[in-house]
């Protein structure tokens, strides 16, 4: 998704992967993930039980929701999207992959100066897929763990989460160290 040989802080794929994996920046090099989630029920915020395709989430949306909830961002905080579109999920499976609601890259860079560590929703995507840019794949991921090496996170069950209102909480994830590996299958939590 980097469009390029680029890595994180500006390592080259060329200079340090093969058939293998990854020599640096595999996620075997990532603890335990253990600090504050906050949940933005953008679908709550429009009104719907699911954001349908095409939808971009964008900065309005984000403090509408936050001025609705009664919460903020904060440094060091993970960001989950409650879009509703992961309630598709192995019910109808063409409406599910025909496309994903989501942030923009404009509202990703917004978080990116609230110094977020991770973004995530219960989209295949996390972003809006098409996004704004519709020459640009995965943009908000450049975004994101290309340039500013925050985390990304993807497929997230947040319907219990929505459903109580619960939108701060603690959030822990920790990464299977997948020797060389780009990312890892796991099991995230939330401790109201």
């Amino acid at each position: 998704v980097n469009g390029a040989d680029l890595f994180y802080n500006g390592f080259k794929l060329s200079e340090f992967g093969d058939p293998y994996g990854l020599k640096k920046l595999g996620i075997e090099n990532v603890g335990v993930i253990f600090t504050r989630g906050v949940l933005l029920d953008i679908a709550a915020y429009k009104g719907v039980a699911r954001i349908e395709v095409p939808y971009i989430v964008t900065v309005a949306d984000i403090e509408g929701t936050l001025a609705k909830q009664k919460i903020d961002i904060q440094e060091g905080d993970v960001v989950l999207f409650h879009t509703g579109h992961g309630n598709l999920w192995m019910k109808d499976n063409e409406k599910y992959k025909a496309g994903t609601p989501g942030p923009g890259v404009t509202a990703i860079k917004w978080l990116i100066e609230k110094k977020i560590v991770m973004v995530g929703s219960d989209t295949a995507a996390t972003e809006a897929m098409p996004g704004e840019n519709k020459d640009r794949m995965a943009e908000a991921h450049q975004q994101l763990i290309t340039r500013n090496g925050i985390y990304n996170h993807e497929n997230l069950d947040l319907s219990a989460l929505a459903k109580d209102k619960v939108y701060e909480f603690v959030y822990v994830f920790a990464p299977l160290p997948l020797k060389g590996a780009t990312g890892s299958p796991g099991n995230p939590f939330a401790i109201r």
